[in-house]
């Protein structure tokens, strides 16, 4: 993965070239639609005779991706290192907790400036959200909706902060502009939120980027997207409890 460094030169991958970088973009982007698509369609036949809950849809999805995303690098010639998924270290749990706190002053404050501008868009933006949460996590065990989260953090990070960044940081020059079209990717992914959704997604994906482009490592983003997924899960999930 690409890192930042004391000369501010700025790192380059020899094995990859811009168009090939391009095409790698546009075909994660299809094995997310592909993925979107065909777990519900698979969760249906398979999770509906099991009795499993709506997230474990989100846990095939993962898989999917996963999988498609390990056939993309095999076929560059690569491993998962190359997209900065590095050994865990015990450092990667406070670097995670940063994380965590980053994107909570980065939520509060998309919040409250939308609450000034158009307050009516934030309610219906979290009654989406309480109705979602309820239907998706059920009443599950926080522990198992924390799992579930965990997967879905660790995939979600692979694809937007490992993949796509990567490929865009080849693809396009500078620092900020692979990490600003990387996150768009990833906010735009999250459009079932609404705009609102979409605008915090992406500022929160522009965070992660630049820590894992700093860190050189996707461990401690993974972390924070899952501690921050498991915590909104369970307080919108008791919002619509209580509605």
């Amino acid at each position: 993965m690409p890192t930042d460094n004391a000369s501010g030169k700025r790192p380059t991958s020899a094995t990859i070239t811009r168009p090939q970088a391009l095409v790698d973009i546009m075909l994660a982007l299809g094995l997310t639609v592909f993925g979107a698509l065909a777990a519900p369609l698979i969760g249906q036949q398979l999770f509906t005779r099991l009795g499993l809950p709506l997230l474990a849809v989100l846990v095939l999805q993962g898989v999917i991706i996963l999988l498609g995303l390990r056939a993309l690098l095999l076929w560059r010639g690569q491993g998962w290192r190359r997209i900065g998924f590095q050994p865990p270290r015990l450092v990667d749990l406070g670097r995670g907790f940063l994380a965590l706190l980053a994107i909570f002053a980065v939520n509060a404050a998309v919040t409250l400036l939308s609450m000034q501008l158009a307050p009516e868009m934030v309610t219906s933006h979290q009654e989406r959200l309480a109705a979602f949460a309820g239907l998706l996590a059920g009443d599950l065990p926080l522990l198992a909706v924390g799992a579930a989260m965990l997967f879905t953090g660790f995939y979600e990070e692979v694809l937007a902060r490992g993949f796509l960044l990567t490929r865009s940081w080849t693809l396009l020059p500078g620092t900020w502009a692979p990490v600003l079209l990387s996150s768009a990717l990833f906010g735009l992914g999250h459009f079932y939120q609404g705009w609102l959704g979409v605008l915090q997604t992406a500022l929160i994906g522009v965070v992660f980027a630049r820590l894992a482009l700093h860190w050189g490592t996707l461990w401690p983003v993974i972390l924070a997207h899952a501690a921050l997924n498991t915590l909104s899960l369970a307080v919108l999930r008791t919002l619509s409890g209580s509605s």
